[in-house]
């Protein structure tokens, strides 16, 4: 059972990973233009616009269809990785049959790990072509809030391995 509580560290990792993945930016719109500095961060929730001359955007609007679509499949994966930490949690501390509570750890983690898979992949998928701005000298790219919820999935996989190996009947 001391080896079941690497697999709940494990699920509380992924969690803190999901939310703060979720609330940050996805993507990154940054470069300077005629003399003026601006940042763009397209997240989940929201869009942050820095930079500009005078109320004067340089880029007034983005399709947010594709962004939102992915908002909604990011909080089931959210969802189903609380249902996995629950159903360990109560394999770790007795609530119920041990053994079924491990069985909904594990596959509710699976399958947290697969929607979490088609969330970073529907979200690559409709990133927006940036190329035409790379010869204005401006970069986009990936945010850091892609980046953590790319890095929960993997530690979400490593758990689900680490929860099986641990596993009592």
């Amino acid at each position: 059972m001391a080896n079941y509580n690497y697999t709940t560290i494990g699920a509380v990792l992924v969690i803190i990973l999901f939310i703060i993945g979720f609330i940050g930016p996805w993507y990154t719109i940054s470069g300077e233009f005629l003399g003026v500095k601006a940042s763009i961060d397209i997240g989940l929730m929201k869009t942050t616009f820095s930079g500009g001359t005078g109320g004067t955007n340089i880029i007034s609007s983005i399709d947010r269809s594709e962004v939102d679509t992915t908002m909604y499949i990011a909080i089931i994966t959210m969802v189903l990785a609380i249902i996995t930490l629950i159903g360990i949690l109560g394999a770790t501390f007795g609530f119920g049959s041990k053994s079924t509570m491990q069985k909904i750890g594990e596959y509710c983690g699976f399958l947290t790990f697969i929607i979490a898979i088609v969330t970073i992949v529907y979200y690559i998928m409709n990133l927006p072509d940036t190329s035409d701005l790379n010869a204005l000298g401006i970069e986009a790219g990936l945010g850091w809030g892609f980046y953590l919820f790319l890095l929960g999935m993997i530690i979400l996989l490593a758990t689900n391995i680490w929860s099986r190996f641990a596993r009592t009947e």
